[in-house]
């Protein structure tokens, strides 16, 4: 089957542009994606598909996050992410670092295998996270996060106060577990936390960093936290974030993580 804006699409799924149809277009061809349902968010990086898929192992439906192309993920202080990371040769990171089209279109497929090396990792590690399933340089085939309907972000959920300590609870648990793996998510806010019933679930992690090779890792795993704390603050919940980085980060330098002490 070949996608078009009339064949193979449902209705509410006709928002796409000829760049998002070519990366769907790739899952077809495999096989994996039988149908593409609708359109689950459209943002500046990426949009998001909810799909049909067939594979073994696999569920009924899954999403699709399909990266922008040449404008992908432009962030202002992308060097801070990309410190320490190894890209390729000297030409291309040239190319990256002057912004042509050329070097978009590489860190475009870099920042997708980054996110879909930490989805892996942080899943087979048990850590509240999308389970990834096929990857190609543009998109990324993953759990859907959601029954009928997706899951909604933490900005816009709403809890008793019990409920919303249990989340926290979990969120800085998911931290620490990231940690664990030598990730930060370097990104986290309540708007990249969906909640499916009683359990957050972490998404956008292609700008993740590893503090062993990224000098700024304190420094955004500070800002993650705070922005996660800050958010809870609405519920009478004000854990010393501050006091919580400075001993996470501690017993990280010294190899003690793994054993979560709970809100701070």
């Amino acid at each position: 089957m070949s996608l078009s804006q009339e064949n193979g699409l449902a209705p509410a799924a006709r928002l796409v542009d000829q760049e998002d149809l070519d990366a769907l277009q790739e899952f077809i061809d495999e096989g994996v994606v039988t149908r593409v349902l609708g359109v689950v968010k459209a943002g500046k990086e990426a949009t998001v598909y909810r799909c049909g898929t067939r594979f073994p192992g696999g569920p009924p439906f899954a999403a699709v996050k399909v990266y922008r192309g040449a404008s992908f993920r432009d962030f202002k202080n992308s060097a801070i992410y990309l410190e320490g990371q190894a890209i390729g040769n000297g030409q291309a990171r040239r190319a990256i670092e002057k912004k042509t089209a050329a070097g978009r279109e590489i860190a475009a497929s870099m920042w997708v295998n980054r996110e879909f090396d930490v989805l892996s990792e942080l899943h087979s590690g048990g850590a509240d996270v999308p389970e990834p399933f096929f990857a190609t340089d543009r998109a990324i085939l993953m759990a859907f996060a959601g029954s009928d309907a997706a899951a909604p972000q933490l900005q816009h959920a709403r809890f008793d106060r019990p409920a919303a300590s249990a989340m926290l609870d979990r969120l800085l648990w998911n931290i620490e577990t990231f940690l664990d793996h030598h990730l930060v998510h370097g990104d986290l806010s309540p708007y990249n936390v969906l909640v499916e019933g009683a359990r957050p679930l972490v998404i956008d992690f292609p700008q993740a960093v590893d503090p062993r090779k990224n000098p700024n890792a304190r420094g955004l795993l500070e800002r993650d936290v705070r922005n996660i704390c800050r958010h809870f603050a609405r519920y009478g919940l004000e854990p010393d974030a501050e006091r919580f980085v400075a001993g996470l980060w501690r017993r990280y330098r010294v190899g003690e993580l793994g054993t979560y002490a709970g809100l701070p």
